[in-house]
């Protein structure tokens, strides 16, 4: 690429030929700030090589980084996931990033750099000792910086900023979640003290298939194939915003079709019955939802009711505090307790890949080695007596 200098004023300025989005030539003036043509001449160099090897970021007009965040979200990413992730991300750059770079003079993109990321991270991790609020965790801060890169990497690529600030900075270590799980035998205290209340089906099935919330309150009758003795996991109910949507799981392996046993099936069956007594019961008022885990008038239960009514449940019976979710944790310990392989649970949970499975339940998997190790040394312990000592 070919350029030239011209004096206007104190300063020299660069004069080089582009090409905008139709491919018309037109000049562009780059002010240089050099008062000596010798220092001019450096900087028309430098461009050039720049331009030649495409790295040259072209003098834009003032954006602020605040301003290309909140474009990003709503014009670059929105199209591009599904609702509820850009839902999550709308929360974090309105919530978060946005307040926070503006309290901090509100910087330029182009001015942007490692070490304001990194006072970010840094800060939003800290306890305010103030006010007593806790600080955000590692793994929530991992959200935020995809956010910040996917953001910035567009940004280079737009040729806005010449490399991204976001791959230069150290993220708060993540502390390895320990998921919490009841044995057996609170599982069954569980469901017997569960029985009767408007939770029960959504208890007694989540903990045997290790389903998630989302997936055992969108399950309907229509997935249940008592002739081919399958039940499929096709739908979730999830809440956006103040509105609830039903829609496919998230990723494909989210998508599937497990057994149907013989004490869920003998449950189904009669919940089906009672919910066709209720029909006749409520009549004209009855809603046709088709959900298996709904209230006695079929219509669909909420999400911050189940964990309402699951904490006061174990609260009021002595069964120690876990989440609902942790029923799925619950479900997977057992099953790799008992000789079940990582691969097989990551498939029957519907995990993604094998690393979810094996990150999250680390410590599981652990024990199971170790009563195999304590086998293998049962095993040669009588044999290893005449070793050498």
């Amino acid at each position: 690429m070919k350029g030239s200098l011209l004096k206007r004023g104190n300063y020299w300025y660069i004069i080089v030929e582009t090409k905008d989005e139709t491919g018309k030539r037109k000049q562009k003036w780059i002010n240089t700030k050099c008062e000596k043509k010798s220092d001019a001449e450096k900087a028309l160099r430098e461009a050039l090589t720049k331009m030649d090897n495409n790295s040259f970021v072209l003098p834009q007009r003032k954006l602020k980084f605040t301003d290309f965040m909140l474009d990003w979200l709503n014009n670059v990413i929105k199209s591009k996931v599904e609702e509820t992730t850009w839902e999550g991300y709308q929360m974090v750059v309105t919530k978060h990033i946005i307040p926070y770079f503006k309290s901090q003079n509100d910087l330029l993109l182009q001015e942007l750099q490692p070490i304001n990321l990194q006072k970010y991270y840094e800060t939003k991790h800290q306890n305010d000792l103030a006010t007593g609020k806790k600080g955000l965790s590692a793994k929530t801060l991992r959200r935020h910086h995809a956010n910040i890169k996917s953001a910035l990497d567009f940004a280079v690529r737009m040729n806005l900023i010449p490399f991204n600030p976001a791959d230069r900075i150290l993220l708060p270590k993540e502390e390895k979640y320990n998921a919490n799980y009841y044995t057996v035998e609170q599982l069954e205290k569980l469901f017997e003290v569960c029985m009767g209340t408007p939770i029960e089906s959504a208890v007694y099935i989540a903990a045997h298939y290790g389903l998630w919330r989302s997936e055992v309150l969108g399950l309907k009758f229509d997935c249940v194939d008592f002739d081919e003795k399958t039940i499929s996991i096709r739908e979730v109910r999830v809440k956006i915003g103040k509105t609830v949507v039903v829609k496919k799981p998230k990723s494909e392996s989210s998508q599937r079709i497990l057994p149907l046993m013989e004490n869920i099936e003998n449950y189904l069956r009669a919940l089906k019955k009672r919910q066709k007594e209720n029909k006749l019961l409520f009549g004209k008022d009855y809603i046709n939802s088709g959900l298996v885990c709904c209230w006695p008038d079929g219509s669909p239960m909420k999400s911050e009711f189940l964990n309402h009514k699951f904490k006061d449940i174990l609260a009021k019976n002595g069964l120690p505090h876990i989440r609902f979710h942790d029923l799925r944790h619950s479900t997977a310990s057992y099953l790799i307790k008992h000789g079940v392989s990582l691969k097989e649970v990551q498939v029957w949970l519907g995990h993604s890949t094998i690393n979810i499975t094996a990150n999250t339940y680390t410590h599981i998997d652990m024990e199971t080695k170790k009563d195999t190790a304590q086998k293998i040394n049962d095993l040669f312990s009588n044999k290893s007596k005449g070793v050498a000592q």
